[in-house]
């Protein structure tokens, strides 16, 4: 019980901090902006949602409740119209997870942001999503996300990074900038994965925080008539990062560890006939020898092409998706030549664990075949005035043979309140990473949400 009151006291602490940080900030840019017009301020608003979610899934062929979570969601917004604006989500959850009873305070954003002149700068804790594609977007680099979120709705896959935005506006185009000072890994699906014996997690190789191993993004926005799109460039690390090894006496040691890459991207969006098009491609390029180091991925170039169309109560979304490789090599299988030379044995050890971490890595990034495509699509049928909603998504990837399936069932009880039920399917076959992950990320839910 002591334990909540603090968690809470930290909460409120947060948002009254934040409170007066925005006043403060709007007090004094109203004092500038007085003789200018003497604008009225936006009052403070709260708002968030509460909801209440079971999970289902199966573990070593035993049907389980993977979660029971509670979750309540703040949100404060501070804005003084065309001069400055503060923005923060605090996020309390309480529940049971995989066995593991947990309270958890999780300040999702937390930013601050002025308007000088033709500039907008944003300071803070942000989520910044690129790309105008659903689900796959290659072109997103810039923050991380948590896949193993058991939740149904995709937003709260997202994690939050500490950046520093700058855009300028030109016409009809703007210029964005980001700074990434520190970098925030994705979260791996191994905390509930069985490692096999023999294998040993090691911590992290991640960059520390010196100037020079931050990230850094440029892109530019352009909306015509018929079309909007961008072009961006990113240098930095990936928010997924690969696996080193080691090999000791007690066995494989395995590491994640980030690597430097460019990327350069590009996507687009316009509508044709009421027919929603869109695409988006980027090209990803180490900094680091990639035929060396086992963690570092070979250059690859992926793009996705879709379509959105809503005939009556029917919204159609379908999406054709490919990776190319550059450079590609399959894997070499090891060879015993002296299975009674120590040091023979101790080499071909070494070989077998490289060219099995080579093959995890290129599964983990989507590199294991040279050529690779995929569709995925998402069905939507709205029903009872508006307020029952079926919806159908799914992907198929081609190559791999891999699959995933995601239906679901939403009702709008009240204004604000939503009941929904659904769940989530992936698999393939054996040795794929969909095989692999299944009793970690497959599952059933039920979510009460209300928002206020």
């Amino acid at each position: 019980m002591r334990f909540l009151t603090v968690v809470f006291s930290m909460v409120f602490f947060l948002m009254v901090q934040t409170f007066l940080f925005a006043q403060g900030l709007f007090e004094s840019a109203g004092q500038e902006a007085s003789s200018a017009g003497n604008e009225e301020a936006n009052p403070l608003s709260l708002s968030g949602y509460l909801k209440g979610s079971l999970c289902g899934g199966q573990d070593n062929n035993h049907v389980i409740v993977s979660s029971g979570n509670a979750q309540v969601s703040l949100k404060l917004t501070a804005e003084r119209s065309g001069l400055a604006k503060a923005f923060s989500e605090v996020r309390l959850n309480g529940g049971k997870i995989r066995d593991s009873s947990s309270i958890a305070c999780d300040v999702r954003e937390a930013w601050a942001s002025a308007s000088p002149g033709p500039f907008d700068i944003k300071l803070g804790r942000q989520i910044i999503s690129w790309g105008r594609a659903d689900g796959i977007n290659p072109t997103n680099t810039i923050t991380p996300k948590d896949e193993t979120a058991l939740s149904s709705e995709l937003d709260d896959t997202r994690l939050g990074n500490e950046l520093l935005q700058v855009r300028a506006k030109i016409g009809s185009a703007s210029i964005q900038g980001i700074w990434v000072p520190y970098f925030r890994p994705d979260v791996l699906p191994l905390s509930g994965a069985q490692i096999p014996s023999g294998i040993t997690l090691a911590a992290p190789a991640y960059p520390d925080s010196r100037v020079n191993h931050a990230g850094y993004a440029l892109r530019m926005e352009y909306a015509f008539p018929l079309v909007d799109g961008s072009v961006s460039y990113f240098n930095g690390y990936p928010t997924l990062p690969g696996f080193d090894f080691s090999i000791g006496q007690s066995g494989l040691l395995l590491m994640p560890r980030a690597y430097r890459i460019h990327s350069i991207g590009a996507d687009f969006s316009t509508t044709i006939n009421a027919i929603g098009l869109r695409g988006e491609a980027a090209i990803k390029y180490p900094y680091d020898n990639y035929e060396k180091y086992t963690y570092v991925p070979n250059p690859y170039a992926q793009y996705v092409a879709g379509l959105d169309k809503s005939i009556g109560n029917w919204n159609i979304l379908l999406q054709y998706s490919g990776l190319y490789v550059v450079d590609y090599q399959k894997i070499a299988d090891p060879v015993l030549s002296d299975p009674f030379n120590p040091m023979v044995q101790a080499f071909y050890a070494f070989e077998l664990a490289r060219a099995n971490i080579i093959q995890m890595n290129r599964l983990f990034t989507g590199t294991a075949d040279k050529f690779s495509h995929a569709c995925t699509g998402n069905v939507q049928w709205n029903t009872l005035y508006e307020t029952l909603h079926f919806r159908l998504a799914g992907m198929y990837n081609f190559t791999t043979k891999d699959y995933a399936i995601n239906p679901s069932v939403s009702y709008d009880i009240a204004d604000a309140v939503t009941l929904v039920a659904g769940g989530r399917y992936l698999n393939g076959p054996d040795g794929n990473l969909n095989a692999m992950i299944t009793n970690l990320m497959s599952f059933v839910y039920t979510e009460l949400k209300v928002s206020f």
